[in-house]
């Protein structure tokens, strides 16, 4: 038993002198061992920046280190450091960027590099660096022949693209110092606006006035013909105003000449006033504003490869016949990988989706190398703002006597004892309306405005009409806006032309007016089944389901009389294999997450795999209904 109790004793002092002998040897060389991390820092910086003799540390906004690269008072250019997750761990990249972007050398590495052997750790090979010093940012994986790309290290694609996002990260910081509006999202068109006019055949009272945007290669990328004094001859000259018109100038570059057009065949004098006022005004210079794509502007998001911390964003600005006049992508909180989804910011990848009708698919598009999850988010954003509705403006497009005053005034009208009243927000004002239904609901009179409506003329003030007002007699709330692909039917409605805001306050008032007087009954229980009905994104959408005794879902039936969601979206909810999945789940329900795992509770969303967008406002409707179901059964 003493035998035992020595050999502990001896143990226990063994331990004791072994750790005061490592807590002295790490006091001794700690020092020493930072000194030599500063050391090899600064022989790094030396590396990559060769001919620099000083390094003088620069603090950027982000709260992260550039260092001035200097040989005496000259700058050479700036070193910086950046770690990224390779496939062993972090790896350390230090780099140096001139001003215009040349890269000038890299050094790789870092206390925690732990690469594979024979892999990933000829990173740190000369082989490897070697061929980053001369490449502009930022780089890419590929023919290093190229000026901007390098070979990849054979079998370790993480371990090169860790370095390359380090490397064009560096790039990126430098470039944001240097300029910092220069990753700020670019509107589409491209270039500076320039204002001019010339006399066209309606004479010099009525000029022909242009706003041409003309890119910095002398092509123009965007032309907007007419004014409010534009009167060129119906069915000849007028025709300058048309989309189509304009749209070959596209691409030109100055000067234009007459035989570089599709002129409007019988309006030769037009056609050379216009091409007079575009010269004129890039000869002469005369900056204006550029012209408002035609439209209504929605903005959506999406989750990107930089993750749902820093979502991809887009404007769009869709026109009446659901095609694409200008797209907008990126704000602050875009932060995808240079070399790779940050080409989502270029005006090229913007300019390729102009003209493109809505929902756009991936193969619409020719989508970034090697930036698959971006292209997809960039589309689901874009689809998903639309079909959401966000709007955030509306511009109108030009007609032959555009002007923003509203010049008539709502004629005086009898108003039937009983009406009812209501009045929303449009484009330029309140939109009052008064309406009566008959025992069925629909629609037998309707009058539009009152002595506050302001709606702009040759758009929204087209309410007035008794073309537009007539059209709603008959008609049976809820009411919304035909669509280009549809039939019309005793809900639906046609809409101003370049007027959606006003149309929408039309609508909104007389279907809030409706719901007052015929409410809808939201729960009915028959038996085992019950039915509710919850709004959805086209309309009501009413379910009826079963249960089992113990709560599960025994069945699901969505009612297609009243059913008028989104065809090749929230439509998808009439077919069978959707309705199906809900069968044995237990509310209250969830829509499952992208990072939940399935389970008896939650259900996947109506989702259009080819354009990769969901119809989440439908699908949260059919939940709610269920949920609210399960709530009230028996």
């Amino acid at each position: 038993m003493k035998n035992r109790i020595y050999a502990w004793i001896v143990l226990g002092a063994i331990t004791i002198v072994a750790g005061l002998g490592l807590a002295l040897t790490y006091g001794v060389t700690k020092e020493p061992i930072r000194l030599q991390g500063i050391a090899a820092e600064e022989q790094a910086k030396k590396d990559v920046m060769p001919g620099a003799d000083t390094f003088e540390e620069l603090a950027l906004e982000d709260g992260k280190t550039l260092f001035v690269a200097k040989k005496g008072d000259e700058v050479l250019g700036y070193v910086g450091k950046m770690e990224a997750k390779g496939y062993g761990g972090p790896i350390e990249v230090i780099t140096g960027v001139t001003e215009d972007g040349t890269i000038t050398g890299i050094n790789v590495g870092g206390s925690a590099f732990a690469e594979t052997p024979g892999l990933g750790a000829k990173a740190k090979d000369a082989d490897f660096t070697a061929q980053f010093t001369g490449k502009k940012s930022p780089v890419r994986l590929g023919d290093a022949a190229q000026d901007n790309a390098v070979d990849a290290i054979t079998a370790a694609t993480i371990t090169s693209n860790a370095v390359l996002g380090a490397v064009n990260n560096v790039a990126k910081q430098v470039k944001a110092y240097l300029n910092p509006d220069a990753d700020k999202p670019v509107m589409i068109a491209e270039g500076v606006s320039y204002g001019g006019e010339a006399v066209g055949f309606a004479g010099a009272d009525h000029p022909v006035a242009v706003v041409v945007t003309v890119k910095d290669d002398g092509t123009i990328s965007a032309l907007k013909v007419g004014d409010e004094r534009f009167n060129e001859t119906e069915g000849y000259g007028a025709a300058a105003l048309e989309a189509d018109f304009a749209a070959q100038f596209v691409g030109k570059s100055l000067p234009i000449k007459l035989e570089d057009i599709d002129g409007i065949s019988g309006a030769t004098v037009t056609n050379k006033a216009v091409i007079e006022a575009i010269n004129t005004a890039f000869e002469t210079k005369n900056e204006v504003a550029g012209p408002a794509p035609e439209g209504i502007t929605y903005a959506g998001s999406a989750v990107g490869f930089a993750g749902k911390d820093n979502p991809i964003a887009v404007q769009v600005t869709v026109k009446d016949d659901g095609t694409i006049t200008a797209l907008t992508i990126g704000d602050d909180s875009f932060n995808e990988t240079e070399g790779y989804g940050a080409a989502a910011l270029e005006p090229a990848f913007a300019q390729q989706f102009m003209g493109k009708a809505l929902p756009v698919k991936l193969e619409d598009i020719d989508g970034i190398s090697g930036a698959t999850i971006t292209n997809k988010a960039v589309i689901e954003a874009i689809n998903k703002a639309y079909e959401d509705k966000n709007v955030i403006s509306e511009t109108a497009a030009a007609t032959a006597k555009p002007t923003a005053e509203a010049t008539a005034t709502p004629e005086p009208v009898a108003i039937p004892e009983g009406a009812l009243t209501a009045a929303k927000d449009g484009f330029a004002g309140p939109v009052a309306v008064a309406v009566t239904f008959d025992e069925n609901g629909k629609i037998t009179f309707l009058h539009i405005g009152d002595d506050q409506f302001k709606e702009t003329k040759g758009y929204g003030l087209a309410a007035l009409e008794a073309e537009f007002k007539d059209q709603f007699i008959g008609k049976l709330p809820p009411l919304r806006i035909l669509k280009a692909d549809e039939e019309k039917t005793d809900a639906t409605i046609d809409a101003i032309a370049g007027a959606t805001i006003t149309t929408n306050a039309v609508l909104d008032a007389i279907n809030e007016l409706h719901a007052q007087q015929f409410p809808k009954q939201e729960i009915v229980v028959t038996g085992d089944e019950i039915t509710v009905t919850k709004q959805g994104f086209m309309g009501p959408i009413t379910v009826k389901v079963t249960f089992t005794q113990d709560g599960a879902i025994a069945k699901l039936d969505i009612v297609q009389d009243s059913f008028a969601e989104t065809k090749g979206y929230g439509a998808k909810a009439l077919e069978d294999a959707f309705k199906q999945q809900f069968e044995g789940k237990q509310p209250p329900l969830t829509i499952r997450g992208a990072e939940d795992k399935a389970s008896s509770s939650n259900v996947d969303n109506l989702r259009d795999v080819d354009t990769a967008t969901s119809a989440t406002v439908t699908m949260q409707a059919i939940i709610d209904a269920i949920n609210e179901a399960f709530a009230n059964k028996p």
